[in-house]
């Protein structure tokens, strides 16, 4: 045991100061092992059974589980360890570096949500695993921003943590009871490159792309027009149009343009109907213009079939 861990604004400070993005572009992405080695310290201190858990497949990323106490059941605090990438220029305040002021605290993952894993620490401070008649355990997970790599891994392990789980996302202390589902695909438009003075020697991708976001926008009215959940503050279904790239030079015939999107359905709304519906309209606008065309997915997604309140 290395000791308590230190007070609770320091704690804070640590975990804001060790950069922890996760992105689908890799050259943003970055590693979340400094961040699990402070919690791995502190929880250690604090008397937790730790164990790191590399994710297969993803280097530099892991998840954490530390648990106080023994047997089944039990309390899971759950958090993320990484962030979204950040326009650091157009921060007032370093967001790697937490600053207080006016009774406020700045920093990138103050909100969502280092802050948590380190108020989960606090709130253990002094618990002793003896005392307790079921374990608490202590998750941090990979990659919640981009892939869902860190969940993913854990539901594929199989490993029981607890009756009850408390996830520790920015709600305004309000009781979320269910969520979107979510999928995030990669829309890629392969046409022909050549030189910009003679269209006709080339099949302009970015063009094609051009179309096929109105395309898109014409389907998100559409899915906003015949579904909606009134449980949610924004009660429709959502499909942001996040990254695109295409091109390499302003003289040159775009050959290929990529487009990520990012699509959260309202509970029933099934993702296999929903990407064969987005696969038909690329096939179609491809198969008009005489563009290749791929859709991959940037990770597997999740589906909520349905939400039934609970009698008891």
């Amino acid at each position: 045991m290395n000791g308590q861990p230190p007070p609770l604004l320091d704690m804070i400070g640590r975990l804001i100061g060790a950069p922890s993005v996760s992105s689908s572009q890799r050259h943003l992405d970055q590693s979340n092992l400094a961040v699990i080695g402070l919690l791995a310290e502190w929880l250690e201190g604090a008397g937790f059974a730790v164990e790191v858990m590399p994710i297969p497949g993803h280097t530099g990323k892991a998840n954490l589980i530390a648990t106080l106490g023994r047997g089944p059941g039990g309390l899971v605090l759950a958090g993320h360890t990484d962030t979204v990438p950040y326009d650091a220029h157009l921060w007032t305040h370093d967001p790697l570096r937490l600053t207080e002021e006016a009774g406020r605290l700045y920093g990138l993952g103050t909100s969502d949500m280092k802050s948590f894993l380190a108020l989960a620490i606090e709130a253990a401070r002094g618990l002793a695993g003896q005392d307790l008649g079921q374990p608490l355990v202590i998750l941090a997970t990979a990659d919640e921003e981009s892939s869902m790599s860190g969940a993913i891994a854990l539901a594929e392990a199989g490993r029981p943590l607890g009756r009850y789980a408390v996830i520790g996302e920015p709600t305004g202390l309000k009781p979320v009871r269910m969520h979107k589902g979510i999928m995030a695909e990669a829309i890629r438009l392969i046409g022909r490159s050549g030189h910009s003075s003679d269209p006709s020697l080339g099949n302009n991708a970015l063009e094609g792309m051009h179309e096929l976001i109105g395309d898109i926008l014409t389907w998100r009215r559409e899915l906003q027009t015949r579904h909606r959940h009134d449980a949610f503050a924004v009660a429709v279904p959502t499909l942001n149009l996040g990254h695109i790239h295409g091109g390499d030079s302003p003289n040159r015939i775009c050959g290929e343009c990529e487009l990520h999107i990012d699509l959260r359905p309202t509970p029933g709304l099934a993702l296999d109907d929903l990407r064969a519906d987005l696969h038909r309209r690329v096939a179609e606008l491809a198969g008009r213009r005489g563009l290749d065309w791929r859709v991959e997915r940037l990770f597997p997604g999740m589906y909520v079939d349905r939400y039934q309140e609970r009698a008891d």
